[in-house]
């Protein structure tokens, strides 16, 4: 568990003050009991004045142990998961996956969420209430072996049998509402993009039936998951009330007076139990997690390649019934520059996406994923490119982006409009020094001045893939490619397809007259 390493320590703390802590818990509610069973004898008014100062003191201790507690776990998750997300960005690099889709973040962002509460929520929750009830069960040995049946077969059931019972289910839901998630992006990804092309072979409708059919997956998942908390709650409730109902019945003719005490010890224990059942139950799937985003894919072969090229290419998403791409030829040699262009939906960036896939490239996607923190670690991709603060300034003043540091913090991706988003990814690219680059849309929301600038920064670079609306340097590029309705339908040297009068000509010259 060498993800471990940086934090071992403060979990260990975290552990023995959530003992400490869940002790002194216990011994208030045990001497509440007591004072309760001690007022049948009418003691002393000092007697219950002290004991009342004790709880008093002993909940201060609680206090300050729990603040202690999660003071240093949290501290301890936060370091794992810085780790965990420059380890992942490491190996994007050469993971096969779109890493740079909506969807991949999204999921992303979802596993170090799961990965947040695993220090927080399972590990050291779990191991505090298991030293507890050990500690409870030793204790039981001084009052009657029959308590001690009680609480091994309260505890064997809560902390043992409950957890590798829901443990499969949970990961069953998961799985379900993982796939579910996938098809709902995959189909509204779809319809937004191809939406233009759906309308007109009349399939809109047909797909837009197909997302809500997914939809209600979605949800009907979020529905067993609900059920399954309010089964967890029960159960728990059923368990704690058969618990107290053998105390009274077993102990009152023996122990009349303890069984305040024994009933609030109890209560003080289930209070620590119950709230891990499913949080123990989801360990593994977590664990999984950690161990798959923390593979140390440093020394993974990078791809190289003088040419990308695509023969007959067909492509249709997941769950859809017409091909978005049909018969693509394209061939693509180090040191060209290439210009797809086309109207809306017509599958420009289905086809860039095929490319990426079988490139190592820098990548500009349609959508712009930008992270809750400073402008140096999302330009570095949380410093697994390397930069000088000193360059990203000279970069920023470059792309007259020279208002930001590269201290700033970049609280939400809503901090940035979209043209200073597209000038920030410019930078990481520069940054992430590939010579091919694969751009989508480079110079949308940005002003002439400056589409003039990006441009002549872009064919700077060895070889160029651009799928663009912008045609203002049409005639830089060395090919270009006209697609539509997912064919390739004009394709070849720049300077030849302009003198053809074909669609590549009519766009241009549509193109030029709108300005």
């Amino acid at each position: 568990m060498s993800y471990l390493k940086g934090e071992k320590m403060h979990i260990f703390y975290s552990i023995l003050l959530g003992i400490a802590g869940g002790l002194v818990g216990v011994s208030i509610f045990g001497l509440s009991g007591y004072m309760i069973s001690l007022s049948f004898f009418e003691p002393p008014f000092f007697l219950i004045i002290l004991i009342i100062a004790v709880i008093k003191m002993f909940g201060l201790t609680k206090g300050t142990a729990k603040y202690l507690e999660r003071l240093l776990s949290h501290d301890a998750t936060f370091k794992m998961i810085g780790r965990l997300r420059a380890s992942y960005f490491k190996q994007s690099v050469n993971n096969d996956e779109e890493t740079h889709s909506v969807r991949y973040i999204q999921k992303l962002t979802s596993y170090f969420d799961d990965i947040e509460d695993y220090y927080i929520r399972i590990v050291y929750p779990y191991i505090v209430a298991v030293f507890i009830s050990l500690i409870l069960t030793i204790l039981s040995l001084l009052i009657d072996p029959k308590l001690l049946l009680i609480i091994l077969t309260a505890v064997f059931i809560l902390l043992v049998v409950m957890p590798l019972i829901i443990s499969s289910r949970s990961k069953t839901l998961y799985d379900e509402r993982t796939e579910a998630e996938d098809q709902l992006f995959t189909g509204l990804y779809h319809y937004i993009q191809d939406f233009t092309n759906l309308f007109t072979v009349k399939k809109d409708s047909e797909i837009s039936a197909n997302i809500k059919d997914t939809y209600k997956k979605v949800t009907g998942n979020e529905q067993k998951e609900a059920l399954l908390d309010a089964i967890i709650d029960t159960v728990s409730l059923l368990i704690q009330l058969g618990v107290i109902v053998l105390v009274i019945v077993l102990f009152e003719n023996d122990y009349p007076l303890l069984i305040p005490m024994i009933i609030l010890l109890m209560m003080s224990f289930f209070e620590l139990a119950v709230p891990v059942i499913k949080p123990a139950s989801q360990y593994k799937a977590v664990k999984a997690r950690i161990e798959a985003v923390s593979e140390d894919s440093s020394e993974a072969p990078k791809k190289v390649q003088d040419k990308l090229s695509l023969s007959g290419m067909n492509f249709r998403y997941p769950s859809t019934k017409r091909d978005v791409l049909t018969n693509v030829n394209i061939d693509i040699k180090t040191g060209e520059k290439h210009a797809v262009i086309g109207s809306s939906g017509s599958g420009k960036t289905t086809l860039l996406n095929q490319l990426i896939k079988q490139s190592d490239a820098g990548i500009m996607p349609q959508h712009l994923d930008f992270y809750n923190a400073t402008v140096k670690e999302n330009v570095t991709m949380f410093n697994h490119f390397k930069a000088e603060d000193s360059r990203i300034k000279t970069l920023l003043e470059q792309f007259e982006l020279e208002h930001f540091s590269p201290d700033d913090y970049i609280t939400s991706s809503e901090y940035l409009s979209l043209g200073e988003k597209k000038r920030m990814h410019l930078i990481r690219m520069y940054i992430e020094d590939k010579n091919t680059w694969i751009l989508d849309e480079p110079t949308a929301s940005l002003n002439v001045r400056l589409r003039d600038k990006i441009w002549a920064e872009i064919f700077k670079k060895e070889t160029v893939i651009t799928a663009t609306h912008d045609l203002s340097h049409l005639e830089s590029f060395d090919y270009v490619h006209y697609l539509e309705g997912g064919t390739i339908t004009e394709s070849g040297p720049v300077d030849q397809v302009l003198k053809n009068k074909g669609p590549v000509h009519e766009a241009y010259q549509r193109y030029n007259d709108a300005l």
